[in-house]
């Protein structure tokens, strides 16, 4: 399970870079404006930074516990039920991110069998900046599945920054 916690940190890392990447961009669009110019399809690259980030800092943000998740339910209920409650809900979400990948799949497959490209100035086979959505769901999925079976044995779900073990709280 550690190797699949890196994994999940790197595509973090992705993620952050990518955003990085939209801030670059942009910047340099404003600076080449200004000088009566522009770079080419901007927007469609920095969409595509932007479903690239969204999609690769699932997993990493399922690790660490930042995702948005209502307890209300969960605090109400006695212990046990509510660790049981824990593991369905994980499975659940392992099960329907899988079916996600699997249909972000066949549309990114689609993309690369009909040679799709981008509408834009540059003409970028869409196959490649969807791939990021392809690789986020996966992990997204893998790391739902790793929080059922941790769960499931009892071991710590969440991770933080300052422990380099992966064991969290």
């Amino acid at each position: 399970m550690m190797l699949t916690r890196h994994l999940f940190n790197f595509c973090g890392a992705l993620a952050a870079l990518s955003l990085l990447g939209i801030a670059v961009l942009i910047l340099s669009q404003i600076g080449l404006r200004l000088m009566g110019s522009q770079i080419p399809s901007a927007d469609d690259f920095a969409a595509w930074g932007l479903s690239a980030s969204i999609f690769l800092a699932l997993p990493a943000t399922l690790i660490r516990g930042d995702h948005i998740r209502v307890t209300s339910l969960r605090q109400l209920m006695p212990e046990r039920l509510g660790h049981i409650a824990d593991i369905l809900a994980a499975a659940f979400a392992a099960v329907m991110m899988g079916w996600v990948a699997w249909a972000i799949f066949g549309y990114v497959h689609e993309s690369w069998t009909y040679n799709e490209v981008s509408q834009g100035v540059v003409a970028v086979p869409l196959w490649w900046p969807q791939s990021a959505m392809v690789l986020g769901s996966v992990l997204f999925a893998l790391a739902f599945a790793e929080r059922t079976l941790r769960l499931i044995l009892g071991l710590p779900v969440e991770s933080d920054d300052t422990n380099e073990q992966g064991r969290g709280e």
